[in-house]
């Protein structure tokens, strides 16, 4: 798992997802907006960073992974005391992502690979200042 510092200023992001490549690109593009990215390979990595984070936190969840699925993930995060400072936006390849956890409060978005940066970038936004956090460069 990739670490990263906490923040209180603004958004910090966690990308779960299995394929590091698509982790990596990630990590890079939102860091180059300002943002703070730690990145996950499974559901156990991500429940581990979530266990130590105490800001708010907005998680970029892969639907498809090994071992525990994202739809998993998102009902551990459901149990966290810490339930109401986390939003999710769900990505997958798979067209059902539109149809998985729906009316999830903790659901932010959706978005379907291969991405639209633009679009994921607004649904991050969104998901930031539902949180009450700023966005972009502290």
């Amino acid at each position: 798992m990739a670490g990263a510092e906490q923040r209180t200023d603004g958004a910090q992001l966690l990308v779960v997802d299995d394929e590091a490549f698509f982790s990596a690109f990630l990590r890079e593009k939102f860091e180059e907006l300002g943002y703070s990215v730690a990145t996950a390979a499974d559901a156990f990595e991500a429940l581990e960073f979530v266990g130590s984070w105490t800001a708010p936190l907005v998680v970029l969840l892969d639907l498809r992974m090994p071992r525990v699925t994202g739809e998993g993930l998102l009902r551990e995060l459901s149990k966290s005391p810490r339930a109401a400072t986390i939003r999710v936006v769900l990505v997958s390849a798979h067209h059902t992502v539109e149809r998985v956890a729906a009316g999830h409060p903790m659901v932010a978005g959706r978005a379907q690979k291969p991405i639209d940066l633009g679009e994921l970038t607004r649904m991050v936004v969104g998901a930031t200042r539902a949180l009450g956090l700023s966005t972009g460069p502290a």
